[in-house]
């Protein structure tokens, strides 16, 4: 069959990579590819991702318990498979304060009260709640340029261009995968779409491996948690939540309440100083050598949608989640016009994890 892939981001790729590996002839339509056109464009939220696999922040009709079984479920084989950037390691989602809540369903949880191991914490600060547990986490840097490469190897075509709601039209005798994000606002009129600004801090690491663990730490003194995910060479440290719109191209929304800034960002001061506390135990947190940047999150208020409209099926409005859903999306999006399953995936993981070795 002949399709149009629209959007050059993690759903766009993960999409194009499965439609040709199952033999559908397809050609992906952007302006920018992630990572393929640099690291730092702030408009292609692949970009922006840590990205752990846990979809946090995103409408969704399942529970998170379901879809943190359904984002591990169809990351598991990418992990097994040689040669693709997914690996495991420990998570610590922790409060400095009581958290009653019961923990999610992910890999090996348990409480974090209940926990025999060391926490990275603050200094002079206890942990009261959360949990402990593993998860998979995808190296974006050489994961992404791999599903390209996957792409074009497995027979997929690129046009590196804007798609205008004007030529829709010229499409109607194929079938269209959205996956714009939030060029869908435009493209399709849909105005439950809202970019979340998003600031990372990279701070160099030369290592031999990347550290072992990462965490989600919601201190006593702020509002909002921080993060900390590890990369081959560099330390992410994350965790602004900015909510607001994109107007003719400029984003307009919230401030920092806190702000500070570092390399020209201006970000909530708890991304840099929550996180040096814990982490100048494990790596040398020197504020001019690091660098940070912005991303869009293009979160759907009405919730992910995935769905067949005409000959368009969409698939975009992941929030925080894109990567994490990214092959369960994939999978219910091309099941509109051919079954398939998850017991697809070891194998196609496999071809990439081959492509990247060839």
């Amino acid at each position: 069959m002949e399709c149009t892939i629209i959007g050059g981001g993690v759903q766009g790729l993960s999409t194009g990579v499965l439609l040709q590996y199952l033999g559908h002839d397809t050609t992906l339509v952007s302006d920018s590819v992630a990572y393929i056109d640099g690291p730092d464009i702030p408009t292609v939220c692949t970009d922006y991702a840590a990205a752990s696999v846990y979809p946090v922040q995103v409408e969704s009709e399942y529970s998170e318990d379901d879809l943190i079984r359904q984002a591990e479920a169809t990351f598991e084989p990418f992990y097994e498979a040689d040669g693709v950037p997914v690996r495991k390691h420990r998570h610590y989602y922790v409060y400095e304060e009581e958290h009653p809540e019961p923990n999610p369903a992910r890999m090996n949880v348990q409480d974090a009260t209940a926990y025999d191991g060391d926490i990275p914490s603050r200094s002079g600060h206890a942990i009261r709640g959360g949990y402990v547990c593993k998860e998979y986490f995808v190296e974006m840097p050489e994961y992404i340029p791999q599903l390209y490469d996957a792409y074009l190897a497995l027979g997929g075509e690129v046009e590196r261009r804007t798609v205008t709601p004007d030529e829709l039209d010229a499409f109607r005798g194929q079938t269209v995968f959205n996956c714009s994000g939030y060029g869908s606002r435009e493209l399709f009129g849909d105005e439950s779409m809202k970019a979340v600004k998003g600031h990372i801090l990279q701070v160099p690491y030369d290592g031999q491996e990347p550290l072992p663990f990462s965490y989600t730490y919601t201190p006593t003194d702020y509002t909002h948690y921080a993060y900390m995910y590890p990369r081959k060479d560099t330390v992410l440290f994350g965790g602004s939540y900015l909510m607001g719109d994109m107007h003719d191209g400029e984003w307009t929304g919230e401030s920092p309440e806190q702000p500070m800034t570092i390399d020209g960002e201006t970000i909530p001061e708890r991304l840099y100083t929550v996180n040096k506390d814990i982490m100048s135990d494990y790596v040398d947190v020197d504020r001019d050598a690091i660098r940070a940047k912005h991303g869009f999150r293009p979160y759907r208020t009405k919730g992910m949608r995935i769905e067949k409209d005409g000959n368009v099926i969409h698939n975009y409005g992941h929030g925080g989640s894109g990567v994490s859903m990214s092959w369960w999306s994939v999978l219910r999006t091309v099941g509109y016009i051919e079954d398939v399953g998850e017991d697809v995936l070891p194998e196609l993981a496999a071809t990439i994890g081959e492509t990247a070795t060839a």
